[in-house]
């Protein structure tokens, strides 16, 4: 009896090292993961049980088997220093009492759930359900970046971007658009950059005062993409100029020759 006893004790041990593990590999405290895979999972359960369908769920019996996925503590970009910034991205965020887990289905992102502390220091689930690839593409790109420093998530405009430090260097991987491809795994584009780039599109974004902005139709993805197609496509503009201005060049000068010396 006793040898039965100590036998399920070490398997719920080693099921709970495997539940809790993943997760603190990015740094969650150990009572928020707890509550993420006990109080927290149970409250998702029932709220998606609702309504199975509408959350993307086969029936009951899928949400019931659901099971928390990594997660992440939240940070957000204070506006004020993001004014400021020029090659930093991660002295701008400020980190949040609140965590995003994705909720698995058979082992894939099927959900996500926000939890939050509260001013009593009591955890709540505050969201749960909605599309969980962009934030799966953010922390997958983190895993696969492997040993960095910093390893941070940051949220804006209900979009992801990572940040991490590597060598000493600070780089990041920009949002993904839902739709895209790449969202749905790691894809060419994941490649981490520099902040630069991104910084100055959040800067444009903050000081746009267009309809886009103001209705959140303007996204940092597509921000991101089209200004990084122009950032590509002007020093290709700029070199076909120069050559045209040498064609036209040589060819006034071919011109001037020819007629300075008639047949």
């Amino acid at each position: 009896m006793r040898k039965k006893i100590f036998l399920a004790s070490v398997a719920s041990f080693l099921l709970l090292l495997h539940l809790l593990s993943p997760i603190q590999a990015q740094g969650v405290a150990e009572d928020v993961v707890f509550f993420a895979n006990t109080e927290g999972l149970s409250l998702i359960k029932e709220g998606l049980s609702k309504d199975p369908e509408g959350y993307g769920y086969t029936n009951e019996t899928e949400i019931g088997e659901i099971t928390v996925g990594e997660g992440m503590q939240i940070h957000f970009i204070d506006g004020a220093k993001l004014m400021e910034a020029s090659d930093s991205l991660l002295e701008t965020v400020t980190p949040q009492e609140s965590w995003e887990f994705l909720i698995l289905s058979n082992g894939v992102p099927k959900s996500k759930m926000v939890i939050q502390k509260d001013s009593n220091g009591s955890y709540q689930v505050n969201e749960f359900g909605g599309n969980p690839e962009t934030l799966a593409y953010a922390i997958q790109a983190l895993q696969t970046e492997g040993n960095v420093s910093e390893p941070t998530l940051i949220r804006e405009r209900d979009e992801y971007i990572a940040a991490f430090k590597k060598d000493n260097q600070e780089l990041i991987i920009a949002p993904q658009q839902t739709s895209s491809t790449e969202s749905k795994g790691l894809g060419s584009n994941s490649e981490p950059q520099p902040p630069e780039h991104l910084i100055d599109v959040l800067q444009s974004l903050q000081n746009d005062s267009s309809e886009d902005a103001k209705d959140g139709s303007g996204t940092v993805a597509s921000a991101y993409k089209n200004d990084d197609s122009n950032h590509l496509l002007r020093p290709i503009m700029i070199s076909a100029l120069i050559a045209l201005a040498v064609v036209f060049i040589m060819w006034i000068y071919l011109r001037r020759r020819k007629s300075s010396n008639p047949i």
